[in-house]
């Protein structure tokens, strides 16, 4: 960022959610923090936000549900990673303050998502019509109007 004024801010999670600095990762529609032990008496917080708050307008029913989905507290953490998996849930993995335990912990949490709408749904009822119109006009142009003049009442009694 060259400049201070081409930040824009989205969104203001409460206060309380989180203290001090934060480790930031992000998941599929969450964001997970991790507060240092030094801030907490000697216990570090990892939280997971829930990101559909993001882009909502204070009026909307959405942001009445906390924005903290869930909050964890453990022992210290020195460091931590995440693995992303596909169709399986997330891994998170910690490492101990003093370096000799490796906690793995698996997110099953996941976030909702709208079925995706029909990108020709709008279009469905003008090309059914559509397709109707040149089928009555060509069954038109073949018989050459609406009747045959070739068709006589003998032909039709015969």
């Amino acid at each position: 960022m060259r400049e201070k004024r081409d930040c824009k801010v989205e969104h203001r999670f409460p206060q309380e959610a989180t203290r001090g600095p934060l480790a930031l990762a992000s998941v599929r529609g969450f964001t997970l923090t991790l507060e240092p032990a030094h801030a907490f008496g000697g216990k570090s917080i990892a939280l997971a936000l829930n990101m559909s708050h993001v882009g909502k307008r204070w009026e909307d029913p959405v942001r009445d549900v906390s924005p903290i989905a869930w909050r964890r507290s453990g022992s210290p953490v020195k460091d931590w990673a995440i693995q992303k998996r596909y169709q399986e849930g997330d891994l998170l993995a910690f490492l101990s303050a003093d370096g000799m335990e490796v906690e793995i912990v698996e997110l099953m949490m996941q976030a909702y998502q709208p079925p995706p709408g029909d990108a020709l749904g709008n279009f469905k009822l003008p090309v059914f019509a559509l397709a109707m119109v040149m089928v009555m006009g060509y069954q038109f142009v073949k018989q050459k109007g609406p009747f045959d003049p070739g068709l006589t009442e003998l032909d039709i009694d015969s």
